[in-house]
């Protein structure tokens, strides 16, 4: 009797293995793709001099969990500027660059996310973004979680704890 109990206990495990082991593959090779709706946060740009956009856009997404969120920002550089490139970075902060648009090579500027640490440079023919992490404490660490270039626009995903 304890035979076919085991038989049916192993093929019940084997079964979920089966079953859920594609469902982890799937997660661990998550692909990141450009929303296909429009930016869902514009900033206002403050010219300085030139001939400047009036505004630069962005796509945010937040995901909360307990005892932290996830942030995820795409900025709409494309719109004002070419293709983009990583400029510098480090464990607190990532900068990206592209060239200015025609129209808009004599823009000195910047807009700036006051409530997360996006900002916007434009000089030198340029238009630079960079996020820059909060500053840890021991209780909000926060961690740069991806850091790409998706369509030609910087892709950044950061988490904090609360």
């Amino acid at each position: 009797m304890k035979t076919p109990l085991k038989l049916t206990s192993f093929i019940s495990l084997l079964s979920a293995l089966i079953v859920t082991t594609p469902t982890a593959s799937i997660a661990q090779t998550e692909s990141i793709r450009l929303p296909t709706s429009q930016p869902n946060l514009s900033l206002s740009v403050q010219r300085q001099r030139g001939i400047c956009p009036d505004t630069v856009r962005m796509w945010t997404s937040y995901r909360y969990y307990e005892g932290g969120a996830e942030h995820t920002v795409i900025a709409d550089t494309l719109a004002v500027g070419g293709n983009i490139k990583v400029v510098s970075y480090g464990n607190r902060f990532v900068e990206y660059s592209a060239p200015l648009k025609e129209a808009y090579k004599s823009c000195v500027g910047r807009a700036i996310y006051k409530e997360l640490p996006y900002r916007f440079q434009f000089q030198n023919g340029q238009v630079y973004f960079r996020v820059g992490l909060p500053q840890p404490t021991a209780s909000k660490p926060s961690e740069f979680t991806r850091r790409a270039i998706l369509g030609s626009r910087p892709y950044v995903r950061w988490a904090i704890a609360d």
